[in-house]
């Protein structure tokens, strides 16, 4: 089977890999050095589309046209690169060139529907002659089939685990889409980029589509990394929740399914190539890859969660043992234990509370911070960031004020006083901060997606310095 649009990644990506993490490349060399092959016809670097977008290289090319860099000219003060896709419509037969656009028109359709960190935006739609063209985010980055290629050894078990929790995340989006669910029918590491900051980005949603029950499609896909149903022309979000077991059974084996007899990853025990990987990791993935698509998870969000459980530890500090189920009990653990009090947020709580003189405080998915009695749960405060908070919030003395310390998703560190509940000041960073503060000396002490660890006083809510990390610290 083959992807429609498929593109082939450009040959020259510069790789590093530093300590424990991959590190992207810049890829505008490519503005200097174009080299890839063009097929007859390409856009060389220097020419203008609709007056307003400059190529200065290729980033791939494939059987039905290039992907190009480019500047955008309306932001002549700064460089604005983009990535424009092009759609070749060569066939002399009428039917096939009016299938072949709609299907790149409803590529661009279902991109401006869409409103997910992972999920590249859509800045324009246009067509010229026999080609058509799509404008959107330029992702500076590495592909996960260019990364798996270029590493020579396995990759850290948590950074796996992180990629493939981001990568159900917006998967589970998309299965969840209003006012249809959207499958994605490709995942495959070739589609999957991690961009500058070390954030996972789903690419080509060239044969993505609506998906309604019990209706049939073409036989499309990429072998060795699509369900057994997709051979017969049926996709499902269990048919997407295949792929990803497929991919990071491909990047923790190292074992490439496209090399092997299909659907044998049974055979290709994941502990067996690589010890590292937890039991508990293990069982997830092969629970995903199952044959039938009842046995797997039903969709990517149900996966995401039994993903994050295993960063989660039971009360005797062991890991989480996840079943082969959609919910998973805790066994033993909870008998004669029995809650005092239960307070309710309007989204997941991601982040562990703090306590302190009687008072928890915790950050939630729906962008507040919560001050509660520890002794009833009554509601005493919240305090509402921008985005949602992953982070762990931290108690700081200041003088005769108290502060609580957070970071959020909208790239700010907060510090709040305690008392009423009112912002004292924040940091801002260009990453989304996941990390928890840590106080000490006077200082707060925090990581941002952004790659940089920062140090700030906390009497004044100044940075007195930042280090680069080169990667997301979290």
């Amino acid at each position: 089977m083959c992807c429609l649009g498929g593109i082939i990644p450009h040959p020259q990506f510069h790789s590093i890999y530093h300590q424990r993490l991959c590190l992207m490349v810049d890829t505008q060399k490519f503005a200097r050095n174009p080299e890839p092959p063009m097929g007859e016809g390409a856009l060389q670097p220097g020419a203008v589309l609709q007056g307003r977008y400059r190529i200065t290289g290729v980033i791939g090319v494939g059987g039905m046209g290039s992907v190009y860099q480019a500047r955008d000219l309306h932001f002549p003060n700064v460089t604005h690169h983009v990535a424009v896709k092009e759609m070749l419509n060569l066939t002399t037969d009428q039917s096939v060139r009016e299938m072949t656009l709609r299907t790149f028109e409803r590529e661009a359709d279902m991109l401006a529907s869409l409103s997910h960190p992972a999920v590249p935006k859509i800045y324009d739609y246009f067509s010229s002659k026999d080609r058509a063209y799509l404008v959107m985010e330029y992702i500076n980055g590495r592909d996960l089939e260019a990364i798996i290629t270029s590493v020579k050894e396995l990759l850290p078990i948590d950074i796996v685990l992180r990629w493939a929790i981001e990568l159900c995340d917006v998967l589970g989006y998309l299965h969840q889409h209003e006012p249809e669910p959207i499958i994605f029918r490709d995942v495959k590491p070739s589609n999957i980029m991690i961009d500058q900051h070390g954030r996972l980005r789903l690419i080509d949603f060239g044969i993505a589509r609506t998906f309604q029950a019990g209706q049939k499609g073409t036989m499309i896909g990429t072998e060795g990394y699509s369900a057994p149903e997709q051979y017969r022309g049926e996709a499902s979000p269990a048919s997407d929740v295949y792929g990803v077991g497929a991919t990071i059974h491909h990047i923790l084996t190292r074992r490439d399914p496209r090399l092997e007899p299909p659907f044998t990853f049974a055979d290709r025990a994941i502990r067996e190539l690589n010890p590292r990987v937890p039991p508990e990791f293990d069982a997830i993935i092969m629970q995903a890859l199952a044959f039938e698509p009842s046995e797997r998870f039903k969709n990517a969000g149900l996966m995401r969660e039994a993903l994050e459980r295993l960063n989660k530890p039971t009360l005797n500090g062991s890991v989480l043992s996840v079943e082969k189920t959609e919910d998973t009990e805790w066994t033993g653990v909870t008998e004669g234990l029995k809650a005092l009090w239960r307070f309710e947020c309007e989204d997941e709580v991601r982040s562990s509370p703090v306590v302190h003189q009687g008072m928890l405080y915790v950050g939630a998915y729906d962008n507040n911070l919560y001050a509660v009695n520890i002794k009833d749960g009554s509601f005493k405060w919240k305090f509402p960031a921008q985005e949602g908070i992953s982070s762990s919030p931290a108690i700081a003395e200041v003088d005769k004020q108290t502060l609580v310390l957070f970071g959020s998703l909208d790239h700010l560190l907060y510090a709040i006083d305690v008392r009423l509940g009112q912002l004292s000041w924040t940091v801002p960073t260009q990453g989304a901060v996941q990390s928890s503060p840590r106080v000490a000396h006077g200082h707060v002490f925090f990581g941002s997606d952004d790659g940089n660890l920062y140090a700030v006083r906390l009497s004044t809510g100044r940075v007195q310095w930042k280090w680069a990390g080169g990667a997301p610290i979290r």
